[in-house]
């Protein structure tokens, strides 16, 4: 007998369904894609223990027939395609059929469905290797999908589910990927009995974007529009700055189709050359226009992944518009003469350390006179006001003044010290914070305005989450219903000023830590990030007093010759390397 045989359907039915559904994300992504095909205008997404004990869609799209409905569970049946011809222009998001079968091999399916030419609906109930059955059933034109129990008779693939919440965030990031190209379709996705997205059908893009992403984000957008050889990039980016620390809202389609492509990714990424730290990403979404003929998207079950026929006109593409769009800015006009440059207006901060920089372009005038005006104008500063002794820090300088508001010029008698400002008061507040929450005394201050912030739900549920460690450095975090969070309290180093970008900009740069590390290392993470927001800001002027208190701290800080990321805070250009760079020593 022969060792090669041809495997029963129903073992062929597993595979298969093994391709497509992996876990709660992909059945809802198959079902979700089906009411679109079907016309839909409203799909109400309703998920249980992050999608593993019951998966709920229903719309309003055109149902299915009575008759089609004990095929439609059928491997490879489908009212989409039907020749070969069809496969190379496909205009549908499904076309294999086999998202359903696939479902039905592995969970217990209920199908409710109504076909508008029809005056009564019917209902499949289907379980795995069981028989299906077919009634009658009451409900509008339209079709709900209710799966329970993913697994249930599969425990090895059960148990490689990831934990309840991350499954669930997993949907949310399918539904926003399909909710933010389609802002002609309403969508709704409710967890455990929560409404955590509401999206009207009929929204502008940027409502839409503001829907999903928050308008603190949306308020950051810029346009992306850009045609070339009949191809076609359109949607928004994010300016830079705010970013993410993944690729998680770098949203790609085309024609409409969710996809995941490193090219394009790549594409964006140059784009935001120069503009980002390294270890940050931006934030779009981009829908590809092109002939469906010279897309194929028959690479994977799955139909994350496509192949394009003209791809690098498609980056090319998207490369160019991006990066247009996020540098065009009104340009700086500087003054017309170094006498008018030297008088402009100043506007001294009042105390130190809770001032914050004025918004614009970083302000390049001085707050006490320039080096060169000095020297021409006026006699050199009081030696009691310019001239400091700190033996940690090398002993007696003259405070010479600050370049371009972010470094401070100090004259040793062997030398000259350049102070990163922000570095330094970085390192001065962290080793404050760190000692308070080690002490158990991190002092919270409350805000004069509580701030409410409209977050995407996957950051809503993770600020949650961790209100317990932000508690013990003095942030006070509470749900304000729906997607929003409201922030009453905040540590004491921020200030009572503080603002709702840096409070967004706080808690972005916090959730970007990640939770997978110790709990201390987390919590000194978290202790790192506020120092850092807490500091004095790169651009920001400093009067000759406030530069002399940060010197006096600095001097008394452990570790003071780094920032607490580990980079310098100082660096020293001796004399001798001067005169050898001038050449004065051979």
């Amino acid at each position: 007998m022969g060792r090669v045989r041809v495997l029963p359907s129903d073992v062929v039915a597993l595979i298969s369904a093994g391709e497509v559904i992996d876990n709660p994300a992909s059945i809802v992504k198959e079902l979700v894609e089906n009411s679109l095909d079907a016309g839909a205008t409203h799909i109400d997404i309703s998920i249980s223990n992050g999608g593993i004990d019951q998966i709920v869609v229903a719309d309003n799209g055109c149902g299915i027939l009575k008759e089609d409905l004990p095929i439609c569970i059928e491997r490879h049946s489908t009212s989409k395609i039907a020749t070969r011809s069809d496969i190379d222009a496909i205009a549908t998001y499904g076309f294999r059929g086999e998202a359903l079968a696939s479902i039905a091999a592995v969970a217990n399916l209920i199908i409710t469905t109504r076909a508008r030419e029809e005056q009564t609906g019917s209902r499949l109930v289907s379980r795995p290797g069981g028989e299906v059955s077919v009634s009658e059933a009451s409900r509008p034109p339209g079709t709900t999908v209710d799966v329970t129990e993913l697994f249930a008779l599969f425990p090895a693939r059960r148990k490689h589910l990831a934990e309840p919440k991350t499954e669930a965030q997993r949907i949310v990031d399918v539904v926003i990927a399909h909710a933010v190209v389609r802002n002609d379709i309403g969508f709704r996705l409710s967890r455990d009995r929560t409404t955590i997205i509401e999206c009207p059908a009929g929204q502008s893009p940027v409502d839409r974007v503001v829907s999903l992403w928050g308008s603190d984000i949306a308020r950051s957008l810029v346009e992306i529009d850009g045609e070339r050889s009949g191809v076609r990039v359109k949607g928004f980016a994010v300016r830079p700055n705010i970013t993410r620390g993944n690729r998680s809202r770098m949203l790609f389609s085309v024609l409409r189709r969710p996809i995941c492509d490193e090219r394009m990714s790549s594409a964006v990424e140059a784009a935001y050359e120069n503009l980002l730290m390294r270890g940050r990403h931006p934030l779009c979404c981009i829908d590809v226009t092109v002939d469906k003929r010279s897309v194929d998207p028959n690479v994977h079950p799955t139909k994350k992944e496509i192949r394009l026929q003209d791809i690098d006109l498609v980056t090319q593409l998207i490369y160019e518009s991006v990066n247009r769009a996020i540098t065009k800015e009104t340009p700086y006009e500087p003054a017309g003469t170094l006498e008018d440059f030297l008088h402009q207006s100043d506007e001294t901060p009042s105390h130190y350390p809770h001032h914050r920089p004025a918004p614009g372009p970083a302000r390049r005038t001085p707050t006490w006179p320039l080096v060169e005006k000095t020297v021409l104008e006026t006699p050199p500063p009081s030696p009691d006001e310019a001239t400091m002794n700190i033996p940690n820090l090398g002993g007696l300088f003259r405070i010479i003044g600050q370049m371009n508001n972010v470094y401070l010029l100090l004259e040793f008698e062997d030398g000259l010290v350049i102070v990163d400002q922000h570095a330094a008061h970085e390192r001065v507040m962290y080793e404050r914070l760190r000692r308070q929450v080690n002490e158990g005394k991190a002092y919270s201050q409350e805000l004069l305005e509580p701030i409410v912030l409209r977050l995407d739900p996957r950051d809503v549920e993770d600020v949650l989450l961790l209100t317990d460690q932000l508690d013990i450095v003095g942030f006070s975090i509470s749900s304000f219903g729906g997607n929003e969070i409201l922030v009453s309290s905040v540590p004491a180093v921020l200030g009572r000023q503080v603002s709702e970008k840096e409070i967004v900009s706080l808690v972005d740069d916090i959730l970007s830590t990640g939770t997978d590390h110790a709990r201390e290392h987390f919590m000194d993470e978290i202790v790192k990030v506020t120092a850092c927001h807490s500091a004095i800001r790169a651009g920001q002027p400093l009067s000759i007093g406030e530069v002399r208190a940060l010197l006096e701290d600095m001097a008394k800080t452990p570790d003071r010759y780094n920032c607490p990321h580990g980079r310098p805070t100082l660096i020293k250009v001796t004399q001798e390397e001067l005169d050898m760079r001038f050449k004065r020593l051979l």
